[in-house]
């Protein structure tokens, strides 16, 4: 059975803290190559046959940060890899700003917070469909779904998809939980709207036989990180996910999904 390690970013190559460098990504671009693995987007990924023998990674990008656009597909077309964006179409005109000491983000300018963070508009999101790229939804306005009203959800979660399905003329089938926040009733939401799949922030593999609305992703930077997991996903069962299968309950209950 196939086992898939899902990578997610957020800013690439902006001013630091909150970014990874182009040259860290180029690195993880060339370990990809190097050990043979082939990229996917996230939506073709819930396509492979469980018998497939292909060594398969996914990247995905949250937030529908601007510098994705200029630094990350530029680094992804060298190498003829593929990505999934996963945006925010309610904050096509928002910059939002990041606190260099504290690491702080904020959607709107206050004192201390002086790194911009624009986000991508429109006419980028269709160059990244002409790409070969795919774009998921990352709800309207990026709150932590699992707060706010029932009745707000269908904004976050159904609007945000028909915008953005309206706007670049594809189907949008692909969500990502802001802030890896998500119970129940979102999870309902989410199925209902006609999503077939869904990213948390939770460490794990993908796997065939898991929940196709609670997949697990890996947030790392450091080259090494990259790449066991890149190796790991090639043995039946590392030791190391028995403290990704210990952690995921513990963060479900969290978020009160159980």
């Amino acid at each position: 059975m196939i086992k898939v390690p899902v990578f997610y970013y957020h800013s690439i190559g902006n001013l630091e803290p909150e970014t990874l460098a182009v040259d860290r990504f180029r690195e993880h671009l060339n370990l990809i190559k190097e050990l043979g693995f082939h990229t996917i987007t996230f939506s073709e990924l819930r396509q492979i046959p469980s018998s497939d023998q292909k060594r398969y990674v996914v990247l995905t990008f949250d937030d529908g940060l601007l510098d994705n656009f200029d630094n990350a597909l530029p680094v992804l077309q060298d190498y003829g890899a593929k990505a999934t964006f996963f945006v925010i179409p309610g904050f096509d005109d928002i910059t939002r700003w990041v606190n260099p000491k504290t690491r702080q983000w904020s959607d709107e300018k206050r004192s201390d917070f002086s790194i911009p963070f624009p986000s991508m508009q429109p006419h980028h999101r269709r160059e990244l469909i002409r790409s070969g790229m795919e774009i998921g939804c990352h709800s309207m306005t990026h709150p932590k779904l699992n707060k706010i009203p029932r009745t707000a959800l269908h904004s976050e979660i159904v609007d945000s998809k028909k915008q953005l399905e309206d706007e670049l003329d594809v189907e949008i089938s692909s969500f990502c939980y802001p802030k890896g926040r998500y119970d129940r009733r979102v999870l309902e939401c989410v199925e209902q709207a006609g999503y077939t799949g869904a990213c948390t922030t939770m460490p794990g593999f993908y796997r065939p036989d898991g929940k196709p609305l609670e997949c697990g992703r890996f947030l790392i930077e450091s080259c090494a990180q990259f790449n066991k997991i890149l190796r790991w996903s090639s043995t039946v069962h590392h030791p190391s996910e028995l403290l990704f299968d210990a952690i995921r309950p513990f963060l479900r209950i969290k978020n009160r999904c159980l």
